[in-house]
């Protein structure tokens, strides 16, 4: 697979995973930060990373190697 593959990948667990987070953890109270607020920081990091390697594959003209 392509390193462009792999950070859409990469992306979209995170996303994925950053929101199940975020919904696990509805009714939980945690010290300091709380886990609804580091799975919702994991998904738009997440959505970031697809969003520039989207982009990253449209100005290098397709997927490379």
């Amino acid at each position: 697979m392509s390193k462009h593959g792999w950070a859409l990948v990469v992306g979209a667990v995170m996303t994925i995973g950053g929101l199940a987070m975020y919904f696990a953890f509805l009714d939980v109270e945690t010290p300091v930060i709380g886990l609804r607020q580091a799975g919702l920081v994991i998904a738009v990091l997440g959505v970031i990373e697809i969003g520039a390697t989207g982009w990253s594959m449209m100005k290098s003209g397709g997927p490379q190697d």
